[in-house]
Parts: structure tokens; sequence; C-alpha cells
């Protein structure tokens, strides 16, 4: 099996090649900048493939670029879905959407079946995407996923969790954060990647489907893990302008389909994931070191 797959150098996307490695496939970059129609034809032209798994994205969703989330997210996907249809008719594709796409306003475990609203330019490019791509179900075997929040080593740290990682691991003695007795999913990237890698080479998948795994943690849970990982104990003080007037108490997705589709599709815990993220940079640093 031939897997091709945008985004490949990206956080996700080395870890989504390694898992295709891992399962017997073979991983095919596709690189094409998603905003040219003509260079997407001819990288997909120039591909053999026999299923897509596209991760490629503008994905912060606190860029000033909003316009770039519909250039990338919903035209860029919308190109590239026309010339995979035309050159690789039937083929499955894998779009990643994002959770975002549910919105404020609901609470627990969201499954698919859940309404949608989203909130912010990032999350209306998502749902949009989705939309759109229906438009090629009649020649593509279209699979997309919502991927709940997750992390790992080399995520960068403007997002939430390797920003207090990177806070232990330097042992600062305060960190500013906002709502931390939100509970939300705090899933490993390792464990998405296999997802993916699943999702494309199994025989029979859902049309929309989560990746989540029902496991939701506090900040305070989390600073509470780092703290006993590292021996460090760390001052938080709540900034208001992170705060989030509006937020739910608990908030994280329902892998009911996932598991049906992929029943030995495992997750990593909360510790796991946290130690790994804290051990991974030192680890690297001694093999250099030892090296030199």
């Amino acid at each position: 099996m031939r897997v091709a797959l945008t985004g490949a150098n990206g956080f996700t996307g080395r870890y989504v090649a390694q898992a295709l490695a891992e399962a017997g496939a073979k991983c095919v970059p596709l690189d094409a900048e998603l905003t040219d129609k003509a260079a997407i034809d001819r990288a997909v032209a120039e591909t053999d493939f026999d299923s897509l798994i596209h991760l490629a994205a503008l994905a912060f969703v606190a860029a000033e670029d909003w316009e770039g989330f519909y250039t990338v997210n919903q035209l860029g996907t919308f190109h590239l879905l026309d010339a995979v249809a035309r050159k690789r008719p039937g083929a499955r594709c894998i779009l990643a959407s994002s959770a975002q796409v549910y919105g404020p306003g609901v609470e627990g475990l969201i499954a698919e079946t859940a309404p949608t609203h989203p909130a912010n330019h990032y999350a209306v490019s998502k749902l949009s995407m989705e939309l759109g791509a229906a438009q090629w179900r009649d020649r593509l075997d279209i699979v997309v996923t919502r991927p709940f929040n997750y992390t790992g080593v080399g995520q960068e740290p403007q997002y939430l969790i390797p920003k207090i990682v990177d806070h232990f691991r330097r042992r600062a003695a305060v960190i500013e954060l906002g709502n931390t007795w939100v509970k939300r999913e705090f899933g490993d990237v390792r464990s998405v990647a296999r997802a993916y890698a699943g999702i494309a080479l199994a025989e029979s998948v859902p049309a929309l489907v989560n990746i989540a795994t029902a496991a939701v943690h506090s900040i305070d849970e989390v600073i509470g893990t780092l703290s006993e990982i590292t021996g460090h104990a760390i001052q938080v003080r709540v900034n208001p302008a992170f705060v989030r007037t509006n937020d739910v108490a608990v908030l994280g997705g329902d892998p009911a389909r996932l598991r049906a589709a992929l029943p030995e599709w495992r997750h990593h815990s909360l510790a796991e994931t946290l130690t790994w993220m804290c051990d991974e940079p030192e680890r690297h640093q001694r093999a250099s070191r030892d090296s030199a």
C-alpha cells in the first residue's frame, strides 16, 4: 500500500510517516503549494499512491491572516481533491478536519452526531472544507477526521502543553495561564498518527470519525503530573488575558466510531505523554554530547 501524505514534514506528519512504515505501508510525501492549483495537479500526476492522508493546513487559530485559513484549508483542499479525482479516481482521501468545528456550547464527550458551531476562522474553514469535500464523494472514498487536542515532542511552544512542559524543563518559578480547572483532551501525537495510519489501511471506515480518547484532564492535573515527573513546583498565576469567560467544564471526544473501525488502536496516558515530552529533548542533548 502506497499512502500519499501532505504535510509530511509537519509536526503530525513526521509521526504519521513513521506509523505508516511500522504498519507496513509506503509513505509517499506529496509536496505542493495548496494555493497553486497547477502545482497540485503536477504533484498528484507525478506521485504513485493508493490512498491519501491530507494533513497540510494553516493550523494556529491565533493567526491574524484569517484569509489564509480559507485559501489553504478550504480552497487548497478542493484543488487537491479535484486533482486526485481526475488522476486517481476511487482513492481513499483522509482529510484532517478539527474538533473545533463543534464550537462552544457543547459539553462532555462529543460524538460525531453533535451539531457544529465553529467559533473562529480556523474552525469555519475546516467545516467549510468538510462540506465542500462532499462534492467529490461520487469519485473518491472520502473520510473526514476530527482530531481533538493532542501534543507531543516537536510541537511548537505557542501551544499550551509544550509551553507548560518548557516551563518545567527550565524549572521556571512562575507560569501564567488562563482557566486551569477546565477538563480537556490532551492526546498523544503518536496515538493520533497510528489512528491515521489505521484509517488509511483499514478495509472499511466511517465517512466521519473523531480521533479522540474519551480521557479528559484539567490543566491543574497537567501541572500536578509534571510536578511529580520533574520534582519541581511551579507557581501558577492566572492571566486575565488568557481566561475564557464562556469555558465549559468538560470537553472531550467520543471515540466509539474510531474504536469500532480500529479495535486494536490504543492511546498513551497523560503521564506517558508528559514523561516523553520532558525526557526526549534531554535525551537528544545527551546523545549529541556523547557523539561530540
